[in-house]
């Protein structure tokens, strides 16, 4: 199996990508991981760096992606880009339902409504573009959560 065929099974989560309303679908999948990682990852500063590593992967795996899909702008079916955007909406958040379920719901407003920031960065090229608007939306809803939390 070739690294564009690995990749674009991880950047759709395997099946994943292809269900209806796959960003929600992926970032609900997310959810645990989120726990997980905040478990495992107590300090800020380490699961910071942890996101930026993981950014980094992200970029070039979701690059290598796009080569399969005809659209180039932001294929449906690549949903590694709401992994990202969730880990960051719940950097520095102390975990609860409320606050899981707040924040999942402002990443997705923010991801789906692309206002401001968020389409600014959605217009950028190739795999920025297509991790470029949720991570923008993850930051806003970042910092919302740690306004209400």
């Amino acid at each position: 199996m070739n690294f564009v065929r690995i990749a674009t099974i991880i950047s759709t989560l395997g099946p994943i990508g292809y269900f209806g309303a796959s960003g929600t679908v992926a970032t609900i999948a997310t959810l645990p991981l989120v726990y997980f990682t905040h478990w495992a990852i107590p300090s800020q500063r380490l699961y910071l760096g942890f996101i930026i590593c993981a950014f980094a992967l992200s970029m070039i795996i979701v690059k290598k992606a796009l080569t399969q899909f005809k659209r180039h702008d932001d294929p449906s079916e690549i949903v590694l880009d709401e992994v990202m955007g969730c880990l960051l909406t719940f950097w520095g958040i102390a975990l609860n339902p409320k606050s899981m379920l707040i924040g999942f719901l402002l990443f997705r407003a923010l991801d789906i409504i692309k206002f401001g920031w968020v389409k600014q960065a959605e217009s950028l090229a190739d795999a920025w573009g297509v991790i470029g608007d949720d991570m923008v939306a993850a930051f806003i809803a970042n910092v919302i959560l740690r306004i209400l939390f």
